[in-house]
């Protein structure tokens, strides 16, 4: 055959989540296109995706003669197999190599295993790439390469190792800790990572199983764990599925069939401790074993069989506990593993006493070693249940979905498969929600368990989806809850109150309100009062009446202490927040964090950080903000909490516009704008607009910023009241400029009131200085000037002093005094370089060139100190992130990665990102 002729190469469907090893890939065929060849080695388990990769890579590539052979099992001990299939369409091109390199080859050809020793055999095959590579580039994929013979797997390797010289690539994929992982030593590395699982439910959604967001799609996401075999698979099965159940390969499927032969070629020990494990695990070891011994097992060979089944990858060990490892990989043996032994193994762990099984698990056994649903069984698992909730949502929901299959009545099954998904979504486990709610019938249950599945939909819509719709599953919550539920009964009213904000529809969260107020009774509750005063004090601070809001708002506060838990300590925090007590609403946010964490109600965490972070960022701690929104942004994705996510980018976006800096501004909200958009999410909506209205004024375009501000509103048609509220300083800045006087003048009212009311400095200060821009004589203009001076001093708050010291000096300047104009300029330039906002800093300049500087605005020393950004870029790469990882992580462009590592290499003096990393572990 020609060697210019490619072999056959599929046309591969998409590829997703690989564009950095396609990248990695392509560096490699850019090098071999100009005689600088290399290869590749794609060492990754089955199921991973080498294939597809392969695929991809081969259908990408223009202007190569392209080669592909696989490994198979059966060919794996004949010696020379995988050369043969090789060099089988190259049968003219191996003829024509000269002398004994043919004649080596030939004998390949031939059938004959090669007798000229492996170093000619590898010469000769080197010779024949080369000899193709003349006519045009060349790029051999090798598949499966653990499954080639020995002899063909070193020649292969022989090759990958001498590539430097020549227009030729290898890219050969295997399992990892292989023979081909010995062969391919020296051979550079790429590894495949689980997909992300944006990138799995964009396959999925491609498969057909809905977009991302949708309960199919999700719960086969999170199944298969980044798998893309197993996505595939899992969304092959989903459209055959016929009623609700776990999610299940098909039987005749890759991922079923490898399961079912590596059970099958267990010892009778080792399906004993696959069965146990998979009944009862976690299990501790001395669990298992005691177990083992009661199942009929030898207790001298216990070890021997777990280590079978560790090694046929059934069980895992670590920290003295053996388990099942993954969800998708339990599901199946769930299938696979006949229902006697699962029995026999709920009936031998029932029978233990202690031996660190917990209540919970025990009372588990029970019921399912059970030949009936006894009543006291029921009670005793729900009590079980009970007693760990607070501390382990996971634990609690784990007993009480597996509870779900042992048992036959319809009502009690709903109301444990729906207490489930509320401990999933506590824990963080949105996904896993979603699918539990999709296992029961929608009007199976009692009113309580109906109540309490619309709260759980009502706030996963909230937190993941459409606020305006969690507010009608939250409402119809509300009507179904009992009444003597009243905990509950609070919860799902303040998450509806909380659903019609972020939606911007402040006549349903009036409405909630009154409602609310005609909830109260003498024996509340402290959870119940503090949820029926939050919404008095909002109510009224929405309304303008902050008297009356203050003292709600202030009960709050001091009932949150009593309530207990993160959650109440996270509605007192937007109280302190509302009522300009910033370092309260800060340590009570702080507080609900770590209290979350204890708990293990992970999906509390990010909205306690969006109060943490928005607290700080008022206090003008922009680096204490940033590093909690950055936070919370993490863990918002990871919890699937998208509306929290973007809440979280829109305040990276306003702290960003605060400090003038356009490419981050544009980046974060271009990150948050199609969701704000899709899902009509006012809160975010609204901070966007500030956000985008800051930045204009600091770019000196008051009127853009005007207009932003009338843009304020949401798919509801009503602005958002509590953030027009908090950015009316910006707004009557734009006003002043723009000669609105009048409508800066009652913004200001309307500020001044709430700054009064609740006494907080940052406030007053931002109040005065609004004053002093809109002083018609120099007198007053120089004392509300002064008085916010004082204030930001008292406060700390150095970003807004510089700021108001601008002001304040540009007004001195028009006034002809400009020697008092530079001291204030000198100071405000210094505070904005420290600070590095550049744009306020170059407006400060300017300023101090017209108030007649003459020194002109020298850089202020700032020596070895490194800003917080600049810390955390610097310990992102002491972790090993690339600079594009660096900026996905902080939401910054790569550009302002690259600026901030060049000032951090001359600051500190380094010369490359091995220093820096030394210096930062």
């Amino acid at each position: 055959m020609d060697p210019r002729q490619d072999s056959c190469v599929p046309s591969p469907g998409p590829l997703y989540g690989r564009d950095h090893e396609r990248a990695e890939i392509a560096a490699v065929l850019a090098g071999a296109r100009i005689g600088r060849g290399g290869a590749v080695a794609v060492l990754a388990e089955s199921g991973m995706g080498r294939s597809a990769l392969l695929d991809a890579v081969a259908a990408d590539v223009s202007g190569f003669g392209v080669r592909r052979i696989a490994g198979a099992a059966p060919e794996a001990e004949v010696q020379a197999a995988g050369l043969h299939r090789l060099l089988v369409p190259l049968a003219g091109a191996v003829r024509a190599l000269p002398g004994a390199q043919g004649r080596v080859l030939e004998e390949v050809l031939a059938g004959a295993a090669p007798a000229a020793g492996e170093l000619r055999l590898g010469v000769a095959l080197l010779r024949l790439l080369a000899s193709a590579a003349r006519v045009r580039p060349q790029l051999w994929c090798v598949d499966d390469a653990h499954w080639l013979d020995e002899t063909s797997l070193r020649a292969l390797g022989f090759v990958a190792r001498r590539l430097a010289e020549l227009p030729a690539a290898l890219v050969i994929a295997a399992d990892p800790d292989s023979r081909a992982d010995v062969a391919l030593d020296g051979v550079p590395v790429l590894g495949l990572r689980p997909l992300a699982p944006d990138a799995a439910g964009r396959l999925v959604a491609g498969l057909g199983c809905g977009p991302p967001g949708t309960g199919p799609a999700d719960e086969i996401v999170d199944l298969a764990a980044g798998s893309p075999l197993a996505l595939v698979e899992l969304a092959q099965a989903a459209e055959a599925r016929q009623q609700p159940g776990p999610y299940l390969p098909a039987p005749v499927s890759r991922l079923r069939t490898r399961c079912r032969r590596r059970l099958a070629g267990l010892s009778p020990g080792a399906r004993a401790v696959v069965a146990l494990t998979l009944a009862g695990g976690p299990l501790p070891t001395g669990a298992l074993s005691a177990a083992a011994v009661r199942y009929g097992q030898p207790r001298e060979s216990v070890d021997a069989a777990l280590e079978e089944a560790r090694s046929a990858s059934l069980v895992e060990t670590g920290s003295g506990r053996v388990r099942v490892p993954g969800r998708l990989l339990r599901s199946v043996l769930a299938a696979e593993v006949p229902w006697a032994e699962q029995l026999a193994a709920h009936r031998a762990l029932a029978a233990l006493a202690g031996c660190g099984i917990s209540r919970p698990r025990q009372a588990l056994h029970r019921l399912a070693a059970a030949e009936g649903p006894w009543p006291e069984l029921v009670a005793e698992l729900e009590s079980a249940a009970g007693t760990v909730r607070a501390g382990e949502p996971t634990e609690a929901a784990t007993v009480l979905e597996q509870g779900a299959d042992f048992i036959a009545q319809p009502r009690v099954q709903a109301r444990w498969l729906v207490t489930a998904a509320a401990d999933r979504l506590a824990a963080g486990g949105v996904r896993r929600a979603c699918w539990l709610l999709d296992r029961v019938p929608p009007h199976c249950g009692s009113a309580a368990t109906r109540g309490l599945r619309k709260l759980v939909q009502g706030e996963i819509e909230l937190r993941s989806a459409v606020p305006a719709l969690a507010g009608r599953h939250l409402a119809r919550a509300v009507e179904l809850i009992p009444a003597d539920q009243r905990e509950t009964l609070a919860r799902a009213l303040m998450l509806a109150g909380e659903a019609t904000y972020v939606a911007g529809d402040f006549t349903g969260y009036f409405a909630l309100a009154d409602r609310a107020r005609r909830l109260r009774r003498d024996d509340d509750p402290p959870a119940l009062r503090l949820v029926l005063e939050h919404f008095a004090g909002m109510s009224a601070t929405f309304r303008g009446h902050h008297e009356e809001a203050n003292r709600a708002l202030g009960r709050v506060v001091r009932l949150a202490g009593t309530a207990g838990g993160p959650e109440p300590e996270i509605w007192a925090s937007q109280a302190a927040y509302t009522l300009g007590d910033l370092r309260h609403a800060h340590t009570l946010a702080a507080s609900a964090v770590h209290g979350a964490g204890e708990l293990g109600a992970h999906a509390l965490v990010p909205a306690a950080l969006v109060y943490q972070a928005l607290s700080a960022l008022m206090l003008d701690r922009h680096a204490a903000a940033e590093a909690a929104a950055l936070e919370g942004l993490r863990l918002a994705r990871s919890t699937g909490q998208r509306n929290l996510a973007v809440d979280h980018l829109s305040l990276l976006a306003l702290l960003a516009a605060l400090q003038g800096d356009r490419a981050t501004v544009s980046l974060r909200l271009g990150t948050a704008a199609h969701e704000v958009a899709a899902r009509e999410l006012g809160r975010p909506g609204a901070f966007n607009c500030w956000a985008s209205a800051c930045l204009d004024l600091v770019e000196d375009r008051p009127a853009d910023a005007l207009a932003r501000f009338s843009h304020m509103s949401t798919g509801t048609g009503q602005t958002n009241l509590a953030i027009r509220g908090m950015a009316a300083p910006h707004f009557v800045e734009a006003a002043v400029r723009c000669g609105r006087r009048d409508e800066a003048v009652t913004a200001l009212r309307g500020f001044e009131s709430w700054a009064v009311s609740s006494a907080a400095p940052s406030r007053l200060a931002l109040a005065h200085r609004c004053h002093g821009l809109l002083a018609e004589d120099e007198l007053s203009a120089e004392e509300h000037f002064t008085e916010a001076l004082r204030l930001h001093r008292d406060d700390d708050a150095a970003l807004e002093m510089a700021k108001t010291e601008l002001f304040y000096a540009n007004r001195l300047r028009r006034a002809r005094r400009p020697r008092a104009a530079r001291g204030l300029l000198r100071d405000a330039l210094a505070i904005f370089q420290q600070c590095e906002a550049l744009p306020w800093a170059a407006r400060a300049a300017a300023e101090l060139r017209a108030a007649g500087d003459r020194a002109g605005p020298a850089v202020q020393p700032v020596g070895r100190q490194l800003t917080a950004q600049q810390i955390r870029i610097s310990e992102l790469v002491a972790q090993g992130a690339t600079n594009q990882e660096i900026a996905e992580l902080l939401v910054l462009s790569s550009r302002t990665v690259e600026y901030h590592l060049r000032n951090v290499f001359s600051r500190l003096s380094v010369r490359s990102r091995t220093e820096l990393a030394a210096l930062f572990r």
